[in-house]
């Protein structure tokens, strides 16, 4: 076995050596290692330190060289040779989610990866996988990336790529540092030049999660209030902050409610709603007797019929209220009171602010949220924000100053600089109204060090905390548990060659996803970022 790849006439003998050490110790895992492998990851570590960050990425890296790299390809290619004839040698068994694609991030910014080219032109032609990439972006100013990006662009790699998808939220540096080195107008300009290098791909492959997209992610608007629930003249009274909540029907009952169906993203839930009517309180009240006195002698302003269900994960119960998105936008709110884990009570607004405006926008077509807007204008993208402003005086005259101040803070600035980005770059308005290139993803999720956004509202990271999160990522039901396991294989920190299998199904469990895991040390097989070299490997950095 010469462990030669197809563009190679030989190689030295430390190479050679290199690669039979990995080949011997592939070839004692398991054949899944391969067939069920999700993430080939060529670098650890990210200089853009998202406050989200769910896998508590560092601000240091290590990253592999095209010299590691083809000894990592050649190793794998010759091991899979052992299991399967076929031209597909990593990921054909993993019908769960996406044969034949390999995921190079998992704890790294893939968009920074100084060999990103030659990574994608190996996995293709000596595997017969593409790849997926995923980033927040880089600087234009590092001349490397550039070159890097500009030639995937522009050649047949664009062929090899499995879908690009850029993140635009307020959690990086640019975001929360506070130094002068950083500027958003600076981010714009990366955004802007990030969508132009990927215009060929966009152009010839279009739009979709699985194709070119962007997702639009927010900060979750929490509060900590105190909850209150009784009965009263035999209605079930819900209020917290300056929102109350009556039940419709008298004597009614929660029962817990589950996700039955994971991959339905209109959220099929096991139990029928119960419906309540929302009604404005001009003040926040904080006990049973004075709730009481203000709905005996006061007319109650009411807002809307509202659907709740009761959910529950390991803090204690939650209500749900409005959780689906419908063909008139979303509304939506949850309410946790303290149980004996939850220390804190309060609540957290789900509402889609920018789903809410287009379809403002669209009913004046008479169209539906979900009804497809084409041969748009810029006017008519102005328009759309220009609703997302109204959004603020209607909940300022409503008394929801928790509301008009997040869209505010919030959700217009992360608009703006995504439509001025969009515009810049040249992509028609079309874009902005396309939900398969602007998706917009809501708040993130309770994962990694997100927890701190939350408010103490859960206690345990990684919990599922609204119906959507249970979804995504619940022990019970939930896309990750029907995808149960899959294989990394992924660059570590101090020359190591990480291997684990994770169980997607304990993403929520205090264990963690990692079942299995086998680290290979070769010496000096990694390369290490140097401070001088991170200047420009995150966008927003000023020159």
């Amino acid at each position: 076995m010469n462990f030669l790849l197809s563009d190679e006439q030989t190689i030295d003998n430390n190479d050679l050596s290199i690669r039979k050490k990995l080949y011997n110790e592939f070839i004692e895992l398991p054949v899944e290692f391969l067939s069920k492998m999700r993430h080939l990851q060529p670098q650890v570590g990210c200089f853009n330190n998202c406050g989200f960050c769910s896998k508590f990425s560092v601000c240091k890296s290590e990253y592999w060289e095209e010299k590691s790299l083809r000894n990592i390809i050649s190793a794998i290619k010759y091991t899979a040779l052992k299991y399967t004839g076929e031209d597909l040698l990593l990921a054909w068994e993993r019908k769960e989610h996406r044969v034949g694609v390999t995921f190079p991030y998992l704890n790294n910014d893939i968009g920074s990866y100084l060999y990103l080219d030659k990574f994608i032109n190996l996995c293709y032609k000596e595997l017969g996988v593409r790849t997926r990439i995923s980033t927040v972006g880089f600087s234009r100013h590092n001349e490397k990336l550039n070159a890097i990006h500009k030639k995937i662009n522009s050649s047949v790699l664009l062929f090899a790529l499995a879908g690009v998808r850029l993140s635009i939220s307020q959690y990086g540096r640019v975001w929360e540092d506070k130094d002068s080195k950083n500027s958003l107008k600076e981010y714009e300009l990366d955004l802007i030049n990030f969508l132009k290098i990927y215009r060929p791909y966009f152009d010839m492959f279009g739009s979709g999660s699985r194709k070119m997209c962007v997702e639009l992610r927010y900060n979750p608007l929490v509060i900590n209030s105190p909850v209150l629930e009784f009965n009263y003249d035999d209605k079930y009274i819900i209020a917290t902050g300056n929102y109350l909540f009556i039940s419709k029907e008298n004597n009614i009952e929660f029962k817990e409610s589950h996700i039955t169906n994971p991959y339905l993203h209109a959220l099929a839930i096991s139990e029928k709603p119960i419906i309540f009517k929302e009604y404005n309180l001009p003040f926040s009240i904080s006990n049973k007797e004075e709730l009481i006195n203000y709905i005996k002698n006061n007319k109650l302003n009411f807002e809307r019929e509202s659907e709740f269900y009761m959910f529950s994960n390991k803090d204690g119960y939650y209500y749900a209220i409005n959780p689906r998105i419908e063909n008139n936008g979303n509304y939506g709110f949850n309410i946790y009171p303290k149980t004996e884990i939850r220390k804190k009570s309060g609540y957290i607004v789900t509402e889609r602010f920018l789903l809410n405006a287009f379809y403002n926008f669209k009913s004046r077509y008479n169209m539906n949220l979900r009804d497809k807007y084409k041969g748009s204008t810029w006017e008519d993208v102005n328009e759309v924000l220009k609703s997302c402003k109204k959004q603020v005086n209607y909940y300022k005259r409503k008394n929801k100053l928790d509301k008009a101040n997040y869209i505010e803070e919030h959700i217009l600035p992360v608009i703006n600089i995504y439509v001025s980005a969009l515009k810049e770059a040249g992509y028609p308005s079309d874009c902005f109204f396309d939900s398969r290139f602007t998706i917009d993803t809501g708040m993130i999720c309770n994962l990694g060090r997100a927890i701190n956004y939350f408010k103490g509202l859960t206690s345990f990271v990684n919990e599922p905390i609204t119906p959507t999160h249970e979804r995504n990522y619940g022990r019970h039901c939930s896309t990750m548990k029907q995808e149960n396991y899959v294989w990394k294989l992924a660059c570590g920190f101090n020359d190591t060659i990480n291997i684990e299998k994770l169980d997607l199904f304990k993403t929520a469990s205090e264990e963690g996803q990692t079942s299995f895991r086998h680290d290979i040390v070769i010496e000096n097989f990694n390369k290490k970022v140097n401070d001088k070299d991170t200047k420009y490997l995150y966008p927003g950095i000023e020159e």
